[in-house]
């Protein structure tokens, strides 16, 4: 039903898609968890979070909508560089339904950002892949990486995965490096005047230096649903890695250097758990974007539709209750 469904993408799909985010959100509407407080030195997320912490509802509403909007642009990104079935809208509603795993991410916290911005990096990098001139997608993709670390300082490490993406491409130039080097200096630049000119530089590179030199490791503290949802995650997520290795075999080495970018955000994610704090429930946000193209996979690979369809409504009835009767206590 599911599956089949949205094998096809036409604005009704999205219609629907929206609906069922709806489903999921619908608790969060009426009784509005809270938004996370700002951890770190994180300017652009500490703005979002002054004017709209006091207002939970419209943080939900301006939540849902962010994810939405991001649902839809991942699914294009995915269908454009053919990682996924082509015209398949699936990936936007297992992306919908994996951001509304938890009750807590059903507001707008640091990560609702920077899955936006992971997805523009994305796409600038897989677009460098075949354009002779290249400079501007590598340096944009560096500008977000920085832009990224104003809403959450772990996304620091983002900048990583520019490199990782040279290698897999087989691109060796060094004006490459420096663009995307200069295009991580930028809003830093830009950030360093500002806080020159309000005199508050000396204490913001002390906040910094703090943070970088901290490795602070909290455990992951989950509820017995939470880890049920998770562990059937992870399983579907390997299912969907072997789908992934294996299709990708029969494509063609640009559509499985593609893949594989996907895939490497996993390493990324992990490296910048360390500077996670108090936030590392939410830092689970990260691999979501990779989690969405496994499972996507994982569905469309299964030959036995129809067990296809039934994993896949356990797997949405599970995150729903949990949406409805999640107790943080």
């Amino acid at each position: 039903m599911f599956i089949r469904f949205f094998r096809s993408s036409f604005p009704i799909q999205y219609l629907v898609i929206g609906l069922i985010g709806m489903m999921l959100w619908g608790k969060s509407f009426i009784q509005p968890p809270p938004m996370p407080v700002p951890e770190g030195p994180v300017p652009l997320y500490e703005l979002f979070y002054n004017f709209l912490s006091g207002l939970p509802r419209l943080s939900v509403i301006i939540g849902f909508i962010l994810v939405l909007a991001e649902a839809w642009l991942l699914n294009v990104l995915f269908n454009k560089h053919e990682l996924v079935l082509k015209n398949s809208s699936l990936a936007s509603l297992v992306f919908m339904i994996i951001m509304s795993s938890s009750p807590l991410y059903l507001t707008i916290h640091p990560l609702n950002f920077i899955t936006l911005i992971s997805i523009i990096i994305l796409n600038n990098l897989m677009r460098s892949y075949s354009k002779a001139d290249d400079l501007d997608l590598v340096y944009g993709a560096g500008f977000f990486s920085a832009l990224g670390s104003l809403f959450y300082f772990p996304y620091l490490l983002m900048l990583f995965i520019i490199p990782v993406s040279f290698i897999l491409f087989r691109s060796s130039k060094w004006r490459e490096y420096a663009a995307a080097f200069f295009g991580f200096l930028t809003p830093y630049v830009f950030l360093a005047v500002f806080y020159f000119l309000t005199d508050q530089l000396a204490n913001q590179i002390a906040m910094y230096e703090k943070m970088l030199s901290s490795f602070l490791f909290f455990p992951i503290q989950l509820h017995t649903d939470d880890w049920l949802i998770g562990i059937f995650s992870l399983v579907l997520a390997l299912w969907g890695l072997y789908y992934l290795m294996r299709g990708p075999m029969e494509k063609t080495a640009e559509i499985r250097a593609k893949t594989y970018l996907v895939v490497w955000l996993i390493l990324v994610s992990l490296l910048s758990v360390a500077y996670s704090t108090t936030l590392v429930v939410y830092h689970l946000v990260m691999l979501f974007p990779t989690l969405t193209l496994l499972l996507t996979s994982a569905f469309l690979g299964i030959k036995k539709k129809r067990w296809a369809e039934i994993i896949f409504l356990i797997y949405f009835l599970l995150i729903l209750v949990n949406s409805y009767f999640y107790n943080p206590q």
